[in-house]
């Protein structure tokens, strides 16, 4: 519950900040249209166009990409379950004595893989998690190769070892794509040339009456609403959105292991 309110508190304060800036920029064009009460507010074109121009390219970029990612952690997640299903069903190629502590190994890797995504973004869980399944790892290596030297003739038991790897393979990289982001220079640029923008826009609405014309309203609260969905999709495990759907794939092979 406490990181749905941290990232609903990152849109408040990307609301405040964005509001600030076009108050800013207001107050300071009001300051210029007093001085020159005959003359219109003068705007440097060319200041304005490039940072609105460079602004909707880095949103544009950063939305494209956190959407992108969003994508191959879904369909990676399809490509785990295949890969779990796959190394329980071959451990019936593997000599019988070594079948009932691997189907308890595997899903307990399973089990262990499935904790590492829910306690997102708990990191101290998760890295107990990820410590604790590569023992359990290193136990079904063990036993895939112990089962391997028991009948080194078999031309059978290779294909389950090659299944075993790629679950080993399929949890790692889970893992990793779930840690992969633009660099933080990227989050401070757009969140920079959003304000700069709001600076602009108060500005430029120093000689209307109201305070808070409707443009304004709308470049400050779409704005804010922009980066945030695409902090949301850079992190799909803390905010609204959700990988829900495609855990429970992971779910239903726990399930089926049973």
């Amino acid at each position: 519950m406490l990181h749905w309110v941290v990232i609903f508190f990152v849109f408040v304060i990307l609301l405040i900040l964005l509001q600030f800036s076009v108050s800013i920029g207001r107050r300071f064009g009001c300051r210029q249209v007093e001085k020159h009460p005959n003359r219109k507010i003068e705007i440097i074109g060319i200041a304005e166009s490039t940072v609105f121009t460079l602004l909707a390219l880095l949103i544009a970029f950063t939305f494209s990409g956190a959407y992108e990612r969003f994508e191959n952690r879904k369909l990676h997640i399809i490509d785990e379950a295949n890969a779990f299903a796959k190394a329980y069903e071959y451990i019936d190629l593997l000599p019988a004595k070594y079948q009932p502590d691997m189907r308890v190994d595997i899903r307990k890797y399973l089990d262990l893989h499935l904790a590492t995504y829910l306690d997102i973004p708990n990191m101290k869980k998760v890295f107990d998690d990820i410590n604790q399944a590569s023992i359990v790892q290193h136990k079904i290596w063990k036993d895939v190769t112990a089962a391997g030297n028991a009948d080194p003739n078999s031309n059978i038991i290779p294909l389950a070892i090659t299944s075993m790897t790629n679950m080993f393979d399929a949890f790692h990289t889970g893992i990793e794509i779930a840690q992969v982001h633009p660099p933080r220079i990227i989050f401070i640029l757009l969140i920079g040339l959003s304000v700069l923008g709001g600076f602009l826009v108060g500005y430029s609405s120093a000689e209307n009456k109201h305070k808070f014309p409707i443009h304004t309203l709308c470049y400050v609260i779409l704005t804010s609403f922009i980066i945030y969905v695409i902090i949301n999709l850079e992190y799909p495990r803390v905010g609204f959105i959700h990988l829900d759907a495609f855990d429970h794939i992971l779910m239903t092979t726990r399930q089926e292991m049973n």
